[in-house]
């Protein structure tokens, strides 16, 4: 009998290790939230609405079609998430230059380590940038999971140890965390209606006229495909959240980022460490990807409204000859067959043509009636655990166009996945065959691009004019620019272009 004993002090070495992380974890505290309160002070002014509520008055019937948004959308505001280990990519001006015509809506919070001096120096104000120093995105991610999962102080100390060194030995991981993003930097999203997460290796387009206002107003989670439609997942290339708790921890329900984390972690650092010591240097990596399992689990949960929808294009092929060529005229983002006659001053003016309405209509109108669609673990996603995938063979059986041309929506009140055949709207899809796309990923493109910085080849490098007595500085100011599988290079202004080659003559 009698009460339990006491339990043992750590020996002194362990103690002062608990106190060291305790201090630390103050400090990044102390500098997090000065972070965040000049973040605030700078961007408060006309955030429209607050934390993740909809203004009453926004229902898609009572708002003028045609009618101007202005600089700012008055009902929503979407803040894309992009935390960066390393040397910030080359192409970086490149996607700070295209996110400027995305400003009525959206605003780009990209997170770094000491790349200050790699940021351009012009970009645009939707685009912001916020320099953590040294391992400050280990020391967030492990400190806000830490706070959400409620661990202990030692815990989370070795959270954040792991992932720094994770994350030095392969920067990629951050993309397994991106589930977790709108409870980690949920202290930078008062003021947006919706926080999702992108990726740094893409064009954005004019996303006002591609982000439609029933998206927004009636599901919870929107994911945007390049086609794929058959796989029923939430891509991690663009998947945009209603800003509201309920939505924002669906991450909580995989083991591997939430009770299983710090498991999932140290195993991942034995890994590495066994590789090594056989001096082994490439390796399959423990990578689990935030598609699989964040995406089933949204569905599961039953009551949250999930619509995916195609607006995006991707450079899946790195070899052989050229399928497309992406042109980014006028801020929007246009994808071309290779061998198609591409006049860039005809893609201005359709560009020019799709303004930011208080509306967002979207750029497809439904065809027919919605179908029911069953739900089946083969035919898609193999990359991910069978456990995980859900396909939908109708869209299979179907043919690629007509999958290509569906927008799929679960629905809470039955709990099944639906299918809309759609039609893109005029103007977003041109006689020679040209689509207009809310943002191309480069993906398997810019594997054929080699070395870094301003001597990347395959990459023009967007430099800003030069000052007396300052390094060199990069540049995203608004430019006419073209994509292909072989680089990135500025448009010859005037000149008739065929598979993003500019040539003479007709």
């Amino acid at each position: 009998g009698g009460p339990p004993a006491a339990a043992a002090p750590p020996p002194p070495d362990e103690e002062d290790d608990v106190t060291a992380a305790e201090e630390e974890l103050r400090q990044i505290r102390d500098r997090q939230k000065e972070a965040q309160r000049v973040f605030h002070d700078e961007h408060s002014a006309g955030s429209g609405g607050q934390h993740g509520s909809l203004p009453a008055h926004s229902a898609a019937g009572r708002v003028p079609r045609g009618m101007p948004c202005g600089e700012r959308h008055p009902d929503f505001r979407l803040a894309l998430l992009l935390p960066w280990v390393g040397e910030l990519p080359p192409w970086t001006p490149y996607f700070a230059a295209s996110a400027r015509l995305s400003s009525p809506l959206a605003d780009f919070l990209v997170f770094h380590e000491e790349q200050d001096l790699a940021v351009p120096a012009d970009v645009p104000p939707n685009v912001k940038w916020f320099d953590l120093g040294p391992g400050g995105l280990s020391m967030l991610l492990g400190m806000q999971l830490g706070e959400a999962l409620n661990l202990p102080i030692r815990n989370a100390t070795v959270v954040i140890k792991a992932l720094r060194f994770m994350f030095d030995k392969w920067p990629r991981l951050v993309a397994e965390y991106k589930p977790t993003f709108g409870a980690v930097f949920s202290k930078y999203l008062n003021g947006y209606s919706h926080w999702g997460y992108c990726d740094l290796d893409m064009v954005v387009g004019n996303l006002p006229l591609f982000v439609s206002r029933a998206e927004l107003e009636q599901h919870d989670i929107v994911t945007y495909s390049f086609g794929d439609q058959e796989a029923l997942y939430l891509r991690g290339q663009w998947t945009v959240h209603r800003n509201e708790p309920r939505v924002s921890s669906v991450w909580q329900r995989c083991d591997h980022i939430a009770g299983q984390l710090q498991k999932e972690l140290l195993l991942k650092v034995a890994w590495v460490r066994r590789m090594e010591s056989r001096g082994i240097a490439n390796y399959p990596k423990r990578f689990q990807s935030a598609e699989g399992c964040y995406s089933h689990q949204a569905v599961s949960r039953g009551d949250l409204r999930i619509a995916m929808v195609h607006k995006q294009a991707v450079g899946l092929t790195a070899s052989g000859e050229p399928e497309a060529a992406i042109y980014a005229v006028d801020g929007a983002v246009w994808r071309c067959a290779a061998e198609t006659r591409v006049d860039p001053d005809e893609l201005a003016r359709h560009s020019s043509a799709g303004g930011c309405q208080l509306s967002l209509p979207g750029p497809h109108l439904p065809v027919g009636e919605r179908r029911p669609l069953r739900m089946d673990a083969e035919g898609c996603g193999r990359w991910m655990p069978v456990e995980f995938r859900m396909c939908a063979p109708e869209l299979l059986e179907d043919g690629d166009e007509a999958a290509r041309a569906t927008t799929t929506t679960f629905d809470v009140a039955d709990g099944r996945f639906y299918g809309q055949r759609v039609a893109p709207a005029a103007g977003t899809t041109l006689p020679n065959g040209c689509a207009q796309l809310a943002f191309f990923h480069f993906q398997e493109w810019k594997k054929n691009w080699e070395g870094s910085g301003a001597t990347t080849i395959g990459i023009e490098p967007l430099m800003a004019p030069a000052r007396a007595g300052a390094a060199p500085r990069f540049s995203a100011r608004p430019r006419n620019f073209t994509v292909t599988s072989e680089g990135i290079a500025l448009l010859a202004a005037g000149r008739i272009h065929h598979g993003g080659r500019a040539r003479t003559g007709g």
